[in-house]
């Protein structure tokens, strides 16, 4: 499964409630639902990841997602967002948002989203390492906790989604 939500026009306004769950539950729902075997892979990127890890934890459906690759999320945040509550006033960042320590992803921290969990990112990503650091307490921000494992390629925010389709193939067999 592989989920595609475009979000607003602008990114800025882009963030973890309201119209922004409801595309990425319902593909979860339906690809549960035409489940042969009752589970389902998923592969996201950018806000996707943290979307799609919200929803499979909102549905109750950790146990049905095999796989989960994520690919150049901010699943520890964004610094170019600012540390919640002093955070960039914006709803990307903001409450429901990707500032480090956000009431959203402290709510997300550690839950259990899938059997295996992966992770893509890159040292070179304009939007996770957009102010100069890529880390968030010593980890890179793409790194989703409790993953399995993780991979590093050289190819920016846009070039991962795209230039790793092999390995993206791969961690779902």
């Amino acid at each position: 499964m592989c989920i595609r939500d475009r979000g607003s026009a602008y990114a800025s306004n882009n963030n973890h409630s309201g119209s922004e769950e409801t595309s990425v539950n319902n593909a979860i729902s339906n690809a549960l639902a035409s489940s042969c075997t009752g589970k389902v892979d998923i592969i996201a990127h950018s806000m996707g990841v943290t979307l799609a890890a919200q929803q499979v934890i909102k549905l109750d459906k950790s146990n049905q997602v095999d796989t989960f690759v994520g690919i150049a999320g901010a699943y520890r945040g964004l610094w170019t967002c600012g540390v919640y509550p002093w955070n960039v006033y914006t709803p990307t960042c903001g409450v429901n948002g990707l500032s480090v320590s956000s009431p959203f992803l402290d709510w997300l921290y550690g839950k259990t989203i899938a059997n295996k969990v992966y992770s893509i990112k890159s040292w070179t990503d304009p939007i996770v390492c957009g102010s100069g650091v890529c880390t968030v307490g010593g980890v890179h921000s793409s790194q989703i906790v409790n993953e399995n494992a993780s991979y590093t390629y050289a190819l920016g925010h846009f070039g991962l989604q795209t230039y790793t389709a092999s390995k993206q193939y791969d961690l779902i067999q």
